[in-house]
């Protein structure tokens, strides 16, 4: 005891410290470590993975990651830009020439150099979104080890805190008696209490500096399903170019065989209209959402009516519808199966899918809607999702179930009656409804372009790599106005 009270007297007279303010030290608050031990379990117990630390007061978060993910993308972005940007030019120069031939009387030569201008472009604009894709390959890569990177940080963080917490509560327990009493001198319990306040500290800038990592993570993990939708709708974009091509070829070929390379048998089909009119219309209008095809003739039939009550060009709407189809029919057609998970099968080959419908976002509305129109949801069919993303488009127009909800009053007073997206009439006012409403009733070729990017991309229709969706339209709408005009002039 000597002893102690010598190092006691010693301790007063170096220190002026106030006798509270040393008691408030010695009787660390309970109450707040309990309640700071709460949230941390609760905030470590949410995160998935966490960071390595040499010491528990020593977090340390690599900032320099995504700076240098972002720099190796710009890296990329850098070295395909060049040959990007003489493919976009060269598109141009195809553009119009296409643009220029168009305007001219056709002769067999000048249709062959059409077609060919065409095939030239389109083999092109394949070119360009398999560079834009690339470039999002890239990105997704850099941003997955990113995440990889930050779950890892984050994991052995927890581990790390719950060892200082642990080391915290039991220092902060024990009373001063058994403190002195365990302690060599008041040196070695005042030096404790300084570690003490030294480790709460660390505490809370440890959970502070893991808040902004888990944010970090949270906008890594958003910004890399931004980009797989991004390039889920690049892929669709080059099936509807390859397709695109491929019908080009077949049509330069057929009227090669058909002409054999002769000017007048060429004139002399271009003037046989009321057959031409009469081929035309019994075109088959394929359509997709499980729904038989029709004629080009009753298509255009349904297009002119939706065109009255909404001001849309027959021949933008059947051109949008086409290329809506034309993705559906890509995808293939799927059942849902789970409603929980959003999974189901193939109705083709009853392989198993995920992914087949969001399960919060539309699921609900999708069963709702097919209990409304009697239909038994788990036999409707619906799209398949490609190779990421989610499926679940309805009928014809192609509509997920949320983006037909926002529609569908509008809808019921233009048809009368309960829509449904399986029917072809009502699909098509739903195409027209919502293209009117992003102004393609004004029937300029840029209202009508960008109507067809929103229908598309939604918000995102700016994006320089989608441009080739409106392009196509807008191809396609053309050929169907030369259509409408032949069998019209024919008297249909």
């Amino acid at each position: 005891m000597p002893k102690i009270i010598k190092d006691i007297k010693k301790y007063n007279y170096k220190n002026s410290t106030k006798k509270q303010k040393r008691e408030f030290i010695v009787q660390l608050n309970f109450k707040f470590f309990i309640f700071l031990f709460f949230i941390l379990f609760l905030f470590v117990s949410n995160l998935n993975a966490g960071a390595p630390v040499s010491k528990v007061v020593n977090v340390k978060i690599n900032r320099n990651l995504l700076a240098q993910n972002t720099q190796n993308i710009q890296e990329l972005k850098e070295s395909l830009e060049s040959e990007l940007k003489q493919i976009l030019k060269e598109i141009e120069v195809y553009r119009s020439e296409i643009n220029r031939l168009s305007r001219q009387k056709r002769t067999l030569e000048q249709e062959i150099q059409y077609l060919n201008a065409q095939l030239k472009k389109t083999e092109l604009e394949i070119r360009a979104i398999k560079y834009e894709i690339n470039v999002l390959n890239k990105r997704i890569n850099d941003t997955k080890k990113a995440i990889e990177e930050a779950e890892k940080k984050i994991s052995s963080s927890k581990v790390n805190l719950t060892k200082a917490l642990r080391t915290y509560y039991q220092l902060s327990q024990k009373s001063f008696v058994e403190v002195v009493l365990a302690e060599q001198s008041l040196s070695d319990y005042f030096s404790n209490i300084v570690y003490l306040e030294k480790l709460q500290n660390s505490i809370n800038y440890q959970i502070s500096e893991l808040k902004k990592l888990k944010q970090n993570l949270d906008y890594q993990k958003q910004k890399l399903e931004d980009t797989i939708e991004e390039q889920e709708n690049l892929l669709k974009i080059a099936d509807i170019k390859k397709n695109e091509l491929k019908n080009l070829q077949q049509e330069k070929d057929e009227l090669l065989r058909v002409t054999k390379g002769q000017e007048r048998k060429y004139q002399q089909i271009l003037t046989e209209k009321e057959k031409r009119a009469a081929e035309i219309r019994a075109q088959l209008f394929r359509l997709a959402g499980g729904v038989a095809p029709i004629n080009f003739g009753e298509a255009l039939k349904y297009a002119e009516l939706v065109s009255k009550l909404t001001g849309i060009r027959p021949a933008f709407l059947l051109a949008v519808l086409k290329q809506e189809s034309d993705l559906g029919r890509n995808v293939g057609q799927c059942y849902l199966i789970d409603p929980s998970t959003g999974s189901g099968i193939n109705v083709k080959t009853g392989q198993k899918i995920e992914r087949v419908m969001h399960p919060e976002r539309d699921v609900p509305i999708f069963l709702e809607l097919t209990k409304k129109l009697g239909l038994d949801p788990y036999n409707t069919p619906i799209s398949c999702p490609m190779s990421f993303g989610w499926g679940g488009a309805m009928g014809p127009a192609q509509f997920i179930p949320s983006t037909w909800k926002a529609y569908e009053d509008k809808i019921a007073k233009l048809v009368g009656e309960t829509p449904n997206p399986w029917n072809i009439y009502h699909a098509f006012v739903a195409a027209g409804v919502k293209l009117a409403a992003v102004g393609a009733n004004a029937q300029t070729y840029e209202a009508e372009w960008k109507a067809a990017m929103i229908y598309f991309a939604g918000s995102n229709w700016s994006k320089q790599a989608y441009r080739f969706y409106g392009d196509s339209v807008m191809s396609i709408a053309e050929k169907f106005e030369q259509d409408i005009k032949i069998i019209k002039e024919a008297g249909g």
